[in-house]
């Protein structure tokens, strides 16, 4: 059976929101970087997908926009889902990713100002694994907290701790979800500094590509 590419399942997932829960548990599809390039407007890429779909180039920017918001930025995504990339990405992978969801989220380019809550999400996911050592911790933080959930799950048949059953438990030394803090709603003095130093960042970046 042919695996769907990233754009079919955007598309389908504007057609019925209803297959979120599903997607967030399953493996994100290996183009799904053809939905950052569809929402930054890589290289006409909107166009592109348009042309392929037989879609509105509106259509398409939002089936991307929407499986990018519900599937990468939702708040339990780990740091690599939030970025649209495997734990096994490069740095430059993971660098480009963030430069694209950044632009994309610009306010100048994006209409939609709520979302610009998911700025705090791509910059802190970023700030987490944008070097080698911070990376590492992350990673362990990430098994750690793999093994926790393993350990605190019931035994078949029988229950599991009282402790245990709290709605919203965290089990210790797990990674803090994104998107979880006051700060994402980025208001406030220090908030608007935050932004203008990524935004900066931002340009930076996209400057050495052109080169």
């Amino acid at each position: 059976m042919r695996e769907e590419t990233a754009l079919e399942l955007a598309v389908g997932l504007l057609q019925l929101p209803s297959r979120a829960r599903a997607l967030r548990d399953a493996p994100l599809p290996r183009d799904v970087d053809a939905l950052l390039d569809i929402v930054a407007d890589e290289r006409h890429a909107r166009a592109d997908a348009a042309r392929v779909t037989g879609l509105s180039e509106h259509t398409v920017g939002e089936a991307a926009s929407f499986y990018i918001e519900q599937i990468l930025l939702h708040p339990d995504a780990d740091c690599y889902r939030a970025l649209g990339a495997s734990s096994d990405a490069s740095f430059e992978q993971l660098r480009r990713n963030m430069a694209l969801l950044l632009r994309w989220l610009h306010p100048d380019l994006e209409s939609n100002s709520a979302r610009t809550i998911y700025v705090g999400r791509v910059t802190e996911a970023w700030n987490n694994i944008k070097t080698a050592e911070r990376r590492l911790a992350y990673d362990r933080a990430l098994k750690t907290a793999a093994a926790s959930k393993s350990a605190h799950r019931a035994p078949a048949g029988g229950s599991s701790r009282a402790g245990d059953k709290r709605k919203g438990h965290v089990p210790s030394g797990a990674p803090r979800p994104l998107g979880r803090r006051p700060a994402d709603t980025w208001s406030g003095r220090s908030s608007a500094r935050r932004r203008g130093r990524w935004w900066r960042i931002l340009a930076r970046l996209l400057g050495q590509r052109r080169h």
